[in-house]
């Protein structure tokens, strides 16, 4: 029954019906503030517009200033749908590169010293299917670096700040969501995660980019999950998601068949992809639940990879992850 579960909430992922929540739902977020990794393009960039023009202080983390200052152009002169008339909210720039452990402190100190709330933060930012071998500044696998190890490290630093907010907030409204991927369904295995070699240091050949793209969105799941465990009962919802599958520049390292051929028929706007991520920041129904959730397409509670829960379930893979990370980034806090 769980086999046949799983099978058709993936079928669900990719052809999802029609969003239920959408910008015109969000609250008024005035006074509010978020945080938004990879805010400048893509997903993030549509999140990004939502926020702004409900009124909200967002801070948009990147690589990039020229790239967030195109965003703001963007932002600025196309309205989210249906928030032409609301007021609006302000855009900050934070330089962070998820690619450079030494960069996360500075970020965050530089954050935590100009905002004295933080209501909710997106963990959107990464990288997919980039050249094999690719690798961090500090030796990481590229995208298990970016999307996972990077994002852990920069939560220990926000992560007092939320649990401060949520002292005084409404109750299920400060959250923290790790932007995971239908990819996490091909992580691999047994449970998403290699274990005895993250990075595959040692394999005799090195593995597909998409299986270690599967492996680091595993790893995201797996992080809102524990974090889950470590402050639902604080006043903080930990949720992970899948935004859908998007037309978006993660694609650039993709051959020209996925992105053009296969791309066509089954990549959607990113407006959608934003219309999930503001659902897992907003919408209600993760709120009535207690500890984790995972999202999907275009805004749902829906079901993870059948081989990753029992991981999580059985076999403490979120617990085992965290102590790892934690000790791998001890250093750099």
């Amino acid at each position: 029954m769980d086999k046949v579960r799983w099978f058709f909430s993936l079928l669900s992922e990719m052809f999802p019906p029609s969003a239920t929540f959408t910008e015109k739902d969000v609250p008024d977020v005035t006074g509010k503030v978020f945080l938004v990794t990879g805010g400048s393009s893509g997903v993030g960039l549509e999140l990004c517009r939502i926020l702004y023009h409900r009124g909200g202080r967002v801070i948009v983390a990147g690589r990039s200033e020229q790239a967030y200052n195109d965003a703001v152009t963007n932002i600025k002169a196309n309205p989210a749908k249906d928030l032409k008339d609301f007021p609006k909210g302000s855009l900050e720039f934070l330089k962070l590169d998820l690619s450079n452990l030494t960069t996360i402190k500075p970020a965050a100190q530089e954050l935590l010293a100009k905002v004295n709330r933080l209501d909710i933060a997106w963990y959107n930012a990464g990288v997919m299917t980039p050249p094999v071998g690719s690798k961090t500044a500090q030796g990481y696998e590229l995208q298990w670096g970016t999307n996972v190890v990077a994002h852990f490290l920069l939560n220990r630093f926000l992560s007092p700040l939320q649990l401060k907010t949520a002292q005084s907030a409404p109750k299920g409204s400060v959250r923290t969501i790790w932007v995971s991927s239908s990819a996490h369904h091909f992580g691999p295995g047994p449970y998403g995660i290699n274990f005895d070699d993250i990075n595959y240091e040692h394999a005799d050949k090195k593995p597909r980019s998409f299986t270690t793209y599967g492996q680091s969105k595993v790893g995201d799941v797996l992080c809102a999950y524990e974090y889950a465990n470590l402050v639902s009962d604080k006043g903080i919802l930990s949720l992970s998601l899948n935004p859908g599958n998007l037309k978006s520049n993660l694609q650039r390292h993709s051959g020209f068949i996925l992105r053009h051929v296969i791309g066509r028929m089954l990549l959607y706007p990113p407006r959608l992809g934003g219309l999930t991520e503001l659902y897992a920041g907003f919408a209600p129904e993760p709120a009535a639940n207690k500890g984790f959730t995972y999202i999907i397409p275009w805004g749902r509670i829906g079901v993870l990879n059948k081989d990753v829960k029992i991981g999580l379930e059985q076999y403490d893979t979120g617990k085992k992850l965290w102590a790892i990370l934690e000790k791998e980034t001890d250093k750099y806090m």
